[in-house]
């Protein structure tokens, strides 16, 4: 599709946002490469918008995450294990904490909140936090701009260095520190009544199913390996929702080896009509590329054009739309991919079909160089799709369609 026939794209950039995003311990320096990607192809200055990334208040933050959660990532003066508000914790147990030396109050409040193991803490983590959630918050409000009846055009907005799924309300979990994809929600909810959101992450997006369960105004579909001892362990196709939210959790948890043809087939089967059942007025996609063939995760067998292609099919059902990175540890894949996307919505197809060679002109070529620098190496691995093994696929999609029907459109 030719630049600006139907979209209005705005993508989320600038160098000093970048570098913030590059701290991430489990993907340092991924962003560069993503943004250096995207440089090397001049779709930066193609863009229709440029989204200033900006870091998000402590209010912006608390509309979703715990208060002294919040102030102890952002390391505020004043946060001790005694101001936990947990009732499974006695008056004179939290004072004997308070009066522990204060290296050893500070792990106690770390494994609290999750910063340990997948989540460190690390140099520069409150301006991390507050830039990824600040600008995902940003890129909501491009969406919810749309005043003029002059602009009618459908808007689309990048923050592909957020998409944190897994962090809940006071704690850190799965390399997400605070969860800006419900903080954008939430911003998007100001404007908008319904909202359809998507996680094609190889994992489970926990975080964000929890945030809103019992809600009948965010339809939360989620296509991720399901298995035990796969992290997080959630996710299970049984659970479909609280309360109002009841059929409004749509998981999908899938077997290894999930090829293009299967995740076509979940668009078509799935995701489309849950769409058109729904009429959602918004879409939030989160496109973890942790689900590629040669992710280090190995658990997939996704190639970078059939999921893109996924990736704008949804983007072509002509709402609003967010999206948002999330997983991918071949941080080569993961640019190629987003990059991929971006080129799709911005110069279309059928040029972006005549890539073959990483541009010599991006500062990173050297990190494609074990590949030959080609755009779209040898891809996907002779593995079985075991999806599709036993008719497993098809009970999913069929259950699946059930509950479907019994979403309330008209809510």
């Amino acid at each position: 599709m030719p630049k600006n026939q139907h979209r209005r794209v705005g993508y989320a950039y600038n160098p000093t946002y970048t570098r913030l995003a590059d701290l991430l311990p489990s993907n340092v320096g991924r962003a560069t490469l993503v943004d250096d990607l995207i440089q090397s192809y001049d779709l930066i200055t193609r863009c229709d918008d440029i989204i200033s990334p900006c870091l998000a208040s402590k209010d912006q933050l608390t509309a979703y995450h715990d208060s002294k959660f919040i102030s102890y990532l952002l390391n505020e003066e004043g946060v001790t294990y005694s101001d936990s508000d947990s009732k499974s914790e006695s008056e004179s147990h939290s004072n004997a904490e308070s009066s522990l030396p204060h290296e050893d109050v500070d792990r106690r409040l770390q494994k609290r909140y999750g910063l340990e193991f997948d989540c460190p803490v690390f140099d520069g983590l409150g301006k991390y936090v507050q830039a990824i959630s600040g600008t995902t918050i940003a890129c909501a409000r491009y969406l919810t701009a749309r005043n003029s009846s002059k602009d009618a055009k459908q808007r689309v907005a990048i923050n592909f260095h957020g998409g944190r799924h897994h962090a809940s309300k006071a704690k850190c979990s799965g390399f997400c520190y605070v969860n800006d994809i419900v903080l954008g929600i939430l911003e998007l909810r100001k404007t908008f009544e319904k909202i359809l959101y998507i996680d094609l992450d190889l994992h489970h997006g926990d975080g964000v199913e929890t945030a809103f369960a019992h809600s009948n105004k965010v339809l939360n579909i989620s296509l991720h390996r399901h298995d035990v001892g796969f992290f997080p362990g959630s996710g299970s196709s049984k659970f479909c929702g609280k309360g109002r939210g009841q059929n409004y959790t749509i998981n999908l948890g899938l077997r290894s080896g999930l090829n293009d043809t299967s995740l076509r087939r979940i668009l078509g089967d799935v995701i489309h009509p849950a769409f058109k059942r729904f009429q959602p007025d918004a879409v939030v996609l989160q496109c973890g590329a942790d689900g590629l063939a040669r992710d280090p995760s190995k658990e997939w067998n996704l190639s970078i054009r059939g999921l893109c292609s996924v990736i704008i099919d949804i983007i072509d059902f002509g709402k609003p739309t967010l999206l948002v990175g999330g997983g991918g540890y071949n941080h080569a894949d993961a640019a190629r991919l987003w990059c991929l996307v971006l080129g799709e919505l911005l110069v279309g197809r059928e040029a972006t079909e005549r890539w073959d060679m990483i541009p010599e002109g991006s500062r990173r070529i050297q990190e494609y160089a074990s590949d030959g620098y080609a755009y779209f190496p040898d891809e996907v691995r002779t593995i079985d799709d075991l999806n599709t093994k036993d008719n497993f696929l098809d009970r999913i999609v069929e259950n699946t369609k059930l509950r479907i029907a019994k979403i309330d459109h008209t809510t």
